[in-house]
């Protein structure tokens, strides 16, 4: 579903977007979709084969999984999960970074805030000088997460109507 959404995704931006239209926009969106979709799904609550897709790094997610109950509003909401998880992994790679830093300043001499400054003043000049990639890529977030929890509404719901029908 995550890769049928993220195919679609091209002739919609296509139609949406005025000329002239920068196909690397596009490209945001559908790494984005794809991304969001396959890696950070709502699903990293769970011990699910989207967490095992971490591979020898998953248990970065662990205490995500830990704090965050299945299927709440901070898991599989449309708006405030993503926003969580987008959160929660920037602040992993955040930490990462100085980490690795203080690593690499025990055998050469580094300013490690100054590094650190930098990496977030990439992060905020890219959000300030690609808009319409910063747009396209938060889209494409909230399009992965929101197929994820529609089809657990659709699929609960038909569970739901199955169950009723047996009853009768």
């Amino acid at each position: 579903m995550t890769v049928g959404a993220a195919v679609l995704a091209v002739p919609a931006w296509w139609l949406f977007t005025p000329a002239p239209a920068d196909p690397t926009t596009c490209a945001a969106l559908v790494v984005a979709t794809l991304f969001s979709g396959l890696m950070l799904s709502p699903d990293l609550d769970l011990d699910s084969s989207i967490y095992h897709r971490w591979g020898p790094i998953r248990f970065l997610w662990w205490p995500y999984q830990k704090l965050i109950p299945h299927r709440s509003r901070f898991s599989h909401s449309f708006v405030l999960a993503p926003l969580l998880r987008v959160l929660y992994f920037l602040g992993l790679l955040w930490l990462l970074l100085r980490g690795g830093v203080w690593v690499a300043s025990q055998f050469v001499p580094l300013d490690r805030n100054a590094i650190s400054r930098q990496a977030t003043d990439l992060f905020i000049t890219f959000w300030k000088t690609h808009p319409k990639h910063f747009q396209m890529t938060a889209l494409g977030i909230f399009i992965g997460s929101a197929l994820h929890c529609g089809a657990d509404i659709i699929w609960t719901s038909l569970k739901h109507l199955r169950r009723q029908a047996m009853r009768l």
